[in-house]
């Protein structure tokens, strides 16, 4: 899987931010920096694959990323 698949693989349950997309990563064993991962959630945004809830931050004041109609479509499309 490509690390976009991993990003749209950790939201497809729920919203998550940042640092619970970190720790995704962490889990499944992938490396990727901080700045990368700001990189492609903001690449991805671009691409409407996902968008920012605005609703709610987390303790760490971030909001969390959802996926869009289109990201969810290309998360079934992963594999």
């Amino acid at each position: 899987m490509t690390k976009k698949e991993y990003i749209l693989d950790s939201l497809v349950d729920d919203d998550e931010a940042k640092t619970q997309i970190m720790e995704y990563f962490k889990f499944v064993s992938v490396d990727i920096s901080e700045k990368e991962l700001d990189f492609l959630l903001g690449e991805m945004m671009t691409e409407g694959l996902i968008t920012i809830n605005e609703h709610w931050k987390n303790e760490n004041n971030e909001h969390p990323y959802s996926l869009t109609p289109k990201g969810k479509e290309a998360w079934k499309n992963i594999g």
